[in-house]
């Protein structure tokens, strides 16, 4: 193409986007009466420009264990349990700010269950899986965040 383009319409190329997937799981977990198993994941740091970022530390989070990075904006979850539990999908909005619970999923005795497709709207996105028996629990657990 000339430069300067010539015409109105500039050349361009055809993109291929790439698909990403992160993803935390456990396997065959024996998680005590109240026990907790967590993911969590950062889905903006490494898409957003930085000066639009806000200045500080992730969330406080009870495992006290830093988000992984991810590129969303799709949750998917898995889960089995041989005992009763709940799914917490909490969001933070940036740095500096809490979790906040946006919805509870209450898991059923030796019966699996999935979350599809969930669109990540904050940037800190926690998933909790809390065993509600009053017993020990084998639970398997996958939490994925993809972009496409």
């Amino acid at each position: 193409m000339p430069q300067p383009p010539t015409t109105r319409y500039l050349a361009h190329e055809t993109i291929k986007a790439v698909p990403f997937a992160a993803q935390k799981t456990s396997r065959s977990v024996a998680l005590a009466a109240a026990g907790v198993l967590f993911a969590e994941f950062d889905v903006g740091e490494k898409i957003t420009d930085p000066n639009s970022l806000l200045a500080g530390a992730a969330p406080v989070s009870p495992s006290g264990l830093q988000p992984q990075i991810a590129i969303g904006p799709f949750l998917d979850a898995l889960w089995f349990s041989d005992q009763t539990g709940r799914i917490d999908v909490n969001y933070a909005v940036d740095a500096s700010c809490a979790y906040f619970t946006m919805f509870q999923v209450l898991v059923a005795a030796n019966i699996g269950g999935n979350i599809s497709g969930l669109r990540v709207t904050g940037r800190f996105v926690q998933i909790t899986y809390t065993n509600t028996s009053a017993v020990n629990a084998v639970v398997e657990f996958g939490v994925y965040i993809r972009s496409t």
